[in-house]
């Protein structure tokens, strides 16, 4: 469901972008000197932009739910900036739209730290197996013979 509602915003946002750059394009609009195609190419180049990562957010999640497995170092560190990117936008959204559209962000924010919390990061066995035994272990004597050790060596 996490992986749907996040296309279903990338798309959105992407749509909203695409809109506000056309709008810049047809009002030639000038903030500053700037040149309006310059506005619109950049609400074109950002949208796509923020629409493809949020695009593989949502294949990143899909993933998740397919595999039933967390995911890893990388993807998680993408996941946790679509999240903050929501979050963001929801912080943006509150003021300039209203509370409807703060309510959708955080839905969309909820569902990926739920994902995230859902399926916790493993560490690597590799890691696990370099860091070797971190107390005694079969063999090794019991305690009191691990403390006697000392004194019988000074003998």
């Amino acid at each position: 469901m996490a992986a749907v509602v996040v296309v279903g915003a990338a798309v959105v946002l992407g749509l909203l972008h695409w809109i506000l750059g056309l709008t810049a394009e047809r009002q030639e609009m000038s903030v500053g000197g700037v040149s309006t195609t310059a506005i619109s190419l950049s609400a074109w180049v950002g949208g796509g932009a923020l629409a493809a990562f949020l695009v593989l957010c949502g294949a990143l999640l899909a993933r998740v739910s397919v595999t039933d497995r967390p995911p890893r170092r990388l993807a998680r560190v993408a996941l946790v900036g679509g999240a903050v990117v929501h979050a963001v936008l929801g912080a943006l959204a509150v003021g300039l739209m209203g509370w409807t559209a703060f309510t959708g962000m955080m839905v969309i924010f909820t569902l990926i730290v739920l994902t995230l919390t859902l399926y916790p990061a493993v560490p690597p066995p590799a890691l696990a197996v370099a860091a070797g035994p971190s107390g005694p272990e079969v063999g090794d004597g019991d305690a009191e013979t691990v403390e006697q050790q000392p004194a019988q060596q000074r003998e």
